[in-house]
């Protein structure tokens, strides 16, 4: 029989060997030290991950069997499957083994897999390829943010959000739009960026932040402050989905939009709509608005003091409520059509005012063009005959 410390002794010398995949793993589930092969495979710096969470070289499912087999919680099996991290957003499948190597916690050894080794392979690799050529010919910015440090979502909020902004994390399959969203150099891959460039703490993120942990990380239009590479300022509004696994947000993924320019047109609109109200506000003649179907959908201060009825009485009602003239939505509707064609047209109508007595008004109808037919309507008040008797005693 061998002894134990044969046994050990060899497999050590194994371990070290620098043409193994092999990685260590401690009792709390970090990794304690890694082979020169693993970290020239996985493009990594073995110095960086020492003392790392798991998540910085497996993926999440991969990282949580891994940190229970090293706590003791389950047994591995004599062989199980593993996706490693490679590269900055690409995963590589292999599959692995369990050991415990005394002090040094547990060791896991890897073969990398291939398509062939896979069986479904194949499949499995057109499958991601169609996601990936789906997404990154994708119009809409869509991004996914990695947590290397899970955050734990039973702690109470404001912690929740701290950890958010706090916790290592890294961009991962943000596809080509989101690079051009926030203006990334061309010779610059944007899921190696630092998530904090883009996403900082800033207080409007952090209500944000709060919202999504409130709704149950699951929010949609949700609107932050993010910066672009050049550190200038953009409001977007983000949808957000999340990976929640065993209490802990694995990862945020969703959808940003640049919201900034549509805001800065509504306000250009607001203020010419704050002008043009002032405008008609201090016009001294009478302005209305009717739908196609007659009804008064807007009237200036003037039209309230010239027929004495407050405006809010009189919205919404058929303009012939007020207007003792026959027929007055086809007469105005036949004037705005000789005013497109001729470019001067007017008809007469009588206006009956609140205290009910009749003058007649003179008005000129144009139509607005959009979705729904609208006709703007200016009056004047026509001055009264004079009577045959007082003309002549102005004569005399």
């Amino acid at each position: 029989m061998i002894e134990t410390r044969d046994v050990n002794e060899r497999m050590n010398t194994a371990l070290d060997m620098d043409s193994l995949l092999i990685d260590w793993i401690d009792v709390e589930g970090r990794i304690s030290r890694i082979s020169d092969r693993e970290a020239r495979e996985l493009a990594i710096d073995p110095r960086t991950v020492i003392g790392m969470p798991l998540e910085s070289v497996y993926s999440g499912v991969s990282a949580s069997l891994i940190r229970a087999v090293a706590r003791g919680e389950r047994t591995a099996d004599r062989s199980f499957p593993v996706w490693m991290n490679s590269g900055p957003y690409g995963e590589m499948a292999m599959v692995a083994s369990a050991f415990a190597d005394g002090p040094n916690g547990l060791a896991i050894l890897k073969q990398p897999l291939t398509p062939p080794t896979l069986g479904i392979g194949a499949e499995l690799v057109e499958r991601v390829e169609i996601l990936s050529q789906m997404i990154g010919a994708a119009t809409d910015a869509c991004w996914c943010i990695e947590f290397l440090e899970p955050v734990d979502t039973s702690l109470a909020e404001e912690e929740i959000v701290e950890q958010i902004f706090r916790n290592r994390s890294r961009w991962r399959a943000c596809n080509e739009a989101m690079s051009r969203l926030y203006r990334v150099p061309d010779d610059q891959d944007f899921n190696t960026q630092p998530v904090s460039r883009y996403f900082p703490a800033t207080e409007i993120n952090r209500r944000m932040v709060r919202d999504l942990v409130r709704s149950n990380y699951r929010l949609d239009r949700a609107q932050a402050v993010d910066r672009r590479h050049d550190n200038s300022e953009m409001l977007v509004e983000n949808d957000f989905r999340a990976a929640v696994k065993d209490g802990l947000l694995i990862r945020l993924w969703g959808t940003t939009r640049d919201i900034g320019i549509h805001r800065k047109r509504e306000q250009q609109l607001y203020d010419r709509a704050e002008t043009m109200l002032d405008i008609l506000s201090a016009t001294p003649d009478p302005i209305l608005v009717i739908s196609d179907d007659g009804l008064l959908q807007a009237a200036n201060p003037a039209a309230e003091t010239a027929w004495g009825r407050p405006v809010d009485q009189m919205l919404g009602r058929p303009l012939q409520h007020f207007v003792e003239t026959r027929n007055v939505l086809e007469k105005l509707l036949q004037a705005a059509l000789e005013e497109e064609e001729a470019g001067d047209s007017e008809c007469d109508l009588v206006i009956i005012s609140a205290s009910d007595s009749r003058d007649s008004w003179r008005f000129r109808a144009a139509r607005i063009e959009g979705e729904m037919r609208r006709y703007v309507l200016t009056a004047r008040k026509k001055p009264r005959r004079k009577s045959r008797l007082t003309a002549q005693e102005a004569l005399s």
